[in-house]
């Protein structure tokens, strides 16, 4: 069985000249969840990528937008029910969203009120600086029998809050940035492979030497192999195989 790459978390929207390259970025042979900072850009971006195969398009209210988007949680409760995918969303502590805490806090309670609600849905979540509250904050809304699938978007929290949403049976993302950073590749170790998925976050972690997703989710295939004693292509399909069995 040949495996595509995958990529669970990037903002297609945000490439430049993306209304002349949607079928490029199908056609690369990555099977895609492409995540929105507002409820307001969904539908603009489901009509974008209609024609896409392997791009999926998800729903999300980012934290670090909160003040400025704020207005469009009803829309966003609305349209939960029509997605199966719902990102970007969770919390953000850092120095200069922590303003905004307690109101990202109210508005992942109300978001995730309406996940339950609707069921099977698998959400990309942001946790920087605010790892502990969030994970905590969607077991205690969803709980463990819930039909839905979390992802942990770029982690960079602590052990102990990563072996609590491991015990949750939570997936954690990696792109390649994470690589460069101690702390992540030892929370990489500890991770089980079959919560193991990849992201590129494209295209905010391209640089100089990363331009495009297929080499960012390259990079981070042999990154994830090595720290795992695996090879490339076993690597690969593990992370297929656990994409696959999260849509299921």
């Amino acid at each position: 069985m040949s495996s595509y790459l995958v990529d669970t978390h990037c903002h297609l929207d945000l490439f430049k000249d993306i209304q002349n390259n949607v079928n490029r970025e199908d056609t690369l042979g990555i099977k895609t969840i492409t995540v929105t900072n507002s409820p307001s850009f969904y539908e603009p971006n489901v009509q974008l990528f209609a024609s896409c195969k392997n791009i999926r398009v998800a729903i999300g209210l980012h934290p670090e937008l909160i003040g400025q988007f704020q207005q469009t949680l009803p829309i966003m409760e609305k349209l939960i029910f029509q997605s199966r995918f719902i990102g970007e969303i969770g919390m953000d502590g850092s120095k200069e969203y922590i303003k905004t805490y307690s109101q990202q806090l109210t508005i992942l309670k109300s978001i995730l009120i309406k996940i339950k609600e609707s069921g099977n849905k698998i959400l990309t979540v942001h946790t920087r600086n605010a790892a502990r509250d969030v994970i905590q904050t969607i077991f205690d809304q969803l709980g463990d029998s819930s039909s839905s699938k979390v992802i942990l978007h770029w982690y960079t929290g602590g052990t102990t809050d990563m072996m609590k949403a491991i015990d949750y049976g939570y997936y954690f993302s990696i792109n390649h940035k994470m690589l460069q950073s101690n702390r992540s590749r030892e929370n990489i170790r500890n991770i089980p492979e079959e919560l193991l998925l990849t992201e590129t976050d494209a295209p905010f972690t391209f640089d100089n030497i990363i331009k495009d997703r297929l080499s960012s989710l390259n990079y981070t295939i042999k990154g994830l192999a090595t720290i795992k004693n695996r090879t490339d292509e076993a690597m690969k399909n593990t992370i297929y195989e656990n994409f696959r069995k999260l849509l299921q």
